[in-house]
């Protein structure tokens, strides 16, 4: 079982309604939406296949819960406006196209989806699951399917869930002060880590969400993009000059 960090709520008023993780969540959702907005006529929307996704992964405990429904909804209506969202849930109930086999309906979005969003959908998927207080494992299994089609490695599901995750870890030792957790968890680690897995790891989210890639975003995304672009830089650094 494993544990949702509180603290991620207070991006909120970022991003009404949506919590995917402090700059990170904010950056990755509006980057998702604006690729949504880009679907052919006569096809299942790719909006309407996520939100699709949204909903098996919602089942996948074997409970529903309020919080995850209100959240789906919120986010539909914040990003498409409440006409186009309240047609989504009402597609997603009536149309018979919509895959409902997770292989199926995750091909269908990797193939819809620039493969550089691909990662923005893993995301999605984690902060939902974590919003009732716990990735179950049954939900883990089922964003785990979904990365194995979209081509992510354990390791780089690892890596995205421990975003999501509150380290639990204590010790003495200089290797894992709260100091480097800390640095560790920016860069969607948890320690054990060589130095080559941290430098991999750093280069990925570096690249990810480098500012100078989201041309055309408001200023608020991209003053936090420049921030959290800084506190991985730091965080970098640190481990380089501290992790033993």
């Amino acid at each position: 079982m494993y544990i949702f960090d509180y603290k991620y709520y207070k991006w909120a008023a970022i991003i009404p309604g949506w919590i995917l993780g402090d700059y990170i969540g904010a950056i990755a959702s509006f980057l998702l939406v604006r690729e949504l907005m880009d679907n052919k006529e006569g096809e299942v929307p790719l909006e309407l296949a996520l939100l699709k996704l949204a909903s098996l992964l919602i089942k996948a405990d074997g409970k529903v819960d309020d919080d995850e429904i209100k959240l789906v909804r919120l986010y539909f209506k914040n990003n498409f406006g409440a006409s186009k969202s309240n047609k989504l849930f009402k597609d997603l109930k009536e149309r018979k196209d919509i895959p409902t086999d997770l292989t199926t309906l995750s091909k269908l979005i990797k193939d819809k989806l620039n493969p550089s969003k691909h990662y923005s959908i893993i995301q999605f998927l984690y902060g939902l699951s974590a919003v009732d207080g716990v990735i179950s494992p049954s939900e883990d299994e089922f964003i785990f399917n979904v990365g194995f089609v979209f081509g992510f490695s354990p390791e780089r599901l690892n890596s995205i869930k421990n975003q999501f995750i509150k380290s639990k870890t204590k010790t003495n030792s200089k290797k894992y002060s709260k100091e480097i957790l800390d640095a560790l968890n920016v860069l969607g680690l948890k320690g054990g880590e060589s130095m080559d897995e941290i430098k991999k790891a750093y280069r990925s989210l570096a690249k990810e969400y480098h500012p100078d890639k989201l041309t055309g975003m408001s200023e608020g995304i991209i003053k936090l993009a420049k921030e959290k672009f800084q506190l991985i830089q730091n965080s970098y650094e640190y481990l380089n000059k501290n992790y033993v």
